[in-house]
């Protein structure tokens, strides 16, 4: 289960962000994840749910935007929906379409509030 580690590096990378805003806690992580990374949403966020368990992030919320994979076809420039991995231009049948979308994996947001006392 590779959600598990990427969790794990997502919640490294915000508590080093919050080594700065040391007032704060975090309401929302927001992530983008192209469909090419093969990442299921619904397991990264119960491995989110049980890696902030009983941490200063136990209250955070993690929200996934899903980028679907679409390329473009360097033959005849038709931009076409990549499934499976599968790269072959529906419209001329070139196999080497250009990556436009679809591997992302970026952490785009932290949302912070002042912490309550």
């Amino acid at each position: 289960m590779h959600e598990m580690s990427i969790v794990e590096a997502l919640l490294d990378a915000v508590r080093q962000e919050l080594r700065s805003y040391t007032d704060a806690e975090v309401v929302t992580i927001k992530v983008r994840i192209g469909g090419l990374r093969l990442v299921n949403p619904e397991i990264m966020q119960t491995c989110f749910t049980a890696a902030t368990r009983d941490t200063a992030l136990s209250r955070s919320r993690l929200e996934i935007e899903n980028i679907p994979a679409r390329a473009r076809c360097r033959q005849c420039h038709e931009d076409f929906p990549v499934e499976d991995n599968w790269f072959q231009c529906p419209c001329c049948s070139a196999a080497d379409g250009e990556l436009l979308a679809g591997n992302e994996l970026d952490l785009t947001e932290i949302e912070l509030a002042d912490k309550l006392s």
